[in-house]
Parts: C-alpha cells; sequence; structure tokens
C-alpha cells in the first residue's frame, strides 16, 4: 500500500477491510470444534500485525462498506461490555 501521512508529517499505517465482503468466521476468525484451535480471520490476523509493528506512528484499520443490521448484530456479537474487540480466543 502507498505511504499515508497525517497533517503534522507523521507516516500513517491504515488497512482498509470490507466486512461485507466475508463472512464472519473469515472476518473475525473461529474456533475449530473439534481440535479446539483457533484461526484467524482477516480483522483478528490484521489488528495482530498492526499491534506488534515495530513503530509508534499511528494505526488505522477502516471496516468500509454498507451497514446493515445483520453487519452490526455480527460486530456486536464479538464485543465486551465497554465494546472492545473479544475474540473467542480471548485476545
Amino acid at each position: 500500500p502507498a505511504p499515508r501521512w497525517t497533517d503534522a508529517g507523521t507516516p500513517t499505517t491504515f488497512r482498509d477491510i470490507d466486512p461485507k465482503a466475508l463472512a464472519p468466521r473469515e472476518l473475525y476468525g473461529y474456533v475449530d470444534p473439534i481440535s479446539r484451535e483457533w484461526h484467524d480471520g482477516v480483522l483478528s490476523r490484521t489488528m495482530r500485525e498492526l499491534s506488534v509493528a515495530d513503530d509508534a506512528h499511528p494505526k488505522w484499520l477502516v471496516l468500509d462498506g454498507d451497514v446493515d443490521d445483520g453487519w452490526l448484530e455480527d460486530m456486536k456479537s464479538v464485543m465486551d461490555d465497554r465494546r472492545g474487540l473479544l475474540l473467542p480466543s480471548r485476545e
């Protein structure tokens, strides 16, 4: 992706995901019912990659696409009481 900058000239990492282009388990990840092993989705993998980046620059993860009731319900199902993302992997 092309580099992006803040108004102050700070380099910024930007990731754009269309959540409606993916099934919920592809987006968030899932626990295999047989092996009980966690499999990352695009969102969980991207968040992990951004969280371990070696720089302190701003990072934006944009969920870009139409918002509808189904998508909102899927998002609410993985949010905790503080509206933080809580995946079945406990991350």
